[in-house]
């Protein structure tokens, strides 16, 4: 390539220096033209894509099992759980003859994975992976596909009646707070600015986002997520405009998520006291554990963040892939978690119908106010010296 380059730049600095009437043409104006000429040429000539050969089949197989997880962000057990449990949905076997060759589910799943665990572009990791770019979005929609129509009801579920205690008992253990079944919170994913209404994704640390609501377990399970609304709308009204405000305090029953002080105080979630001036004992004891209890889900949060680098901005202008990205992090993240798939060195410093289904409490009305929010942290706080 740069011997047939350099032919083509001599054939042209021969035809500038003579134009057609064989007379010479000034120095310096000839010389500018030549390197005009040779500058279209360069960007115009395709460069040969450095792509990796057998990566797949080769290389990745020859990885120690720690460079496995430092390249996927997971261990190479749980990417083979994964894996198997995804060979069983049509949509990821080969259903057409002729063309290119089928990608494998598993070499799927490996782009995918590759995807949500770097900042790397689809033009890079078409070439690592030695496939076009445009299979690279296919495989990736692909396995979101799957992720978000069947494996998010399995992973983002809803403590059951069958492991409600053991919930409330994990909590329980770190500040010794009662009847806590989830932790909630609110965190920023970077997005880069999307085609429309920009201005309303701009959160007030200046940067376009999406809000990303989790309730999560004392081991760091999301038991509800929630990613669409506009990084500029606060944690409250994203709050307010979830399933969860309608059908928090059915699924909490007698028991209660612990949030901060952004979210509205009710039975069912319960919020730290705001008398900072003059705190008493008693509702320093409570806040301290409630906060202590509470940290679960910002260490939920930052465990996510830093498994998954692509949550460090999402280099998208389409919405809708930003959020289905999110969501899938959540579910990997969970299934990461059950399979006891660590990334302590990563730290970014029945189903939920059914649960809903069993209990058969009083109207929301009657329950949901403040002020019996109020009562019910009052009485928790008296269990507190």
């Amino acid at each position: 390539m740069a011997v047939a380059r350099a032919a083509v730049l001599s054939v042209l600095m021969e035809e500038m220096i003579y134009c057609e009437e064989g007379m010479e043409i000034d120095t310096d104006e000839s010389a500018m033209l030549i390197l005009i000429i040779a500058a279209k040429f360069y960007f115009s000539v395709r460069r040969e894509r450095q792509k990796v050969e057998r990566y797949v089949e080769g290389t990745i197989p020859m990885y120690y099992l720690d460079d496995f997880k430092r390249f996927f962000r997971k261990t190479r057990t749980t990417f083979e759980i994964i894996c198997e449990n995804l060979g069983e949905f049509q949509e990821l076997l080969p259903s057409w003859t002729g063309g290119r060759d089928h990608i494998n589910i598993e070499k799927q799943l490996l782009i995918t994975l590759w995807y949500i665990a770097t900042q790397d572009t689809t033009h890079s990791i078409a070439d690592r992976f030695n496939v076009t770019e445009s299979s690279v979005v296919r495989c990736k929609d692909r396995i979101f596909s799957v992720f978000l129509t069947h494996l998010k009801q399995q992973f983002i579920i809803w403590p059951s009646n069958n492991v409600r205690q053991e919930v409330i008992d994990a909590f329980r253990r770190k500040a010794n707070f009662p009847d806590v079944l989830g932790a909630i919170d609110g965190t920023h994913i970077k997005i880069r600015a999307p085609k429309e209404h920009k201005d309303v994704y701009i959160n007030r640390k200046g940067y376009h986002s999406i809000v990303l609501q989790g309730v999560c377990r004392g081991d760091l399970r999301f038991t509800h997520v929630l990613a669409s609304w506009p990084g500029s709308i606060h944690d409250a009204r994203v709050l307010r405009n979830s399933d969860l405000w309608e059908n928090g305090f059915n699924l909490c029953g007698n028991g209660h998520l612990l949030g901060d002080g952004a979210y509205p105080l009710r039975t069912w979630l319960i919020t730290p006291y705001r008398d900072n001036w003059h705190p008493t004992p008693q509702k320093r004891a409570f806040n301290q554990a409630l906060s202590s209890t509470r940290v679960s889900v910002e260490r939920a949060f930052g465990l996510l963040k830093g498994r998954f680098c692509r949550l460090q901005y999402i280099n998208t202008r389409e919405l809708k892939t930003a959020v289905d990205t999110i969501v899938v992090c959540t579910i990997v993240h969970n299934i990461c978690i059950i399979n006891g798939d660590e990334m302590q060195d990563y730290f970014d410093d029945d189903h939920y119908a059914n649960v809903h289904a069993q209990n058969n409490f009083r109207n929301n009305n009657q329950v949901n106010s403040e002020y019996a929010g109020i009562a019910k942290r009052d009485a928790l706080a008296r269990n507190f010296p």
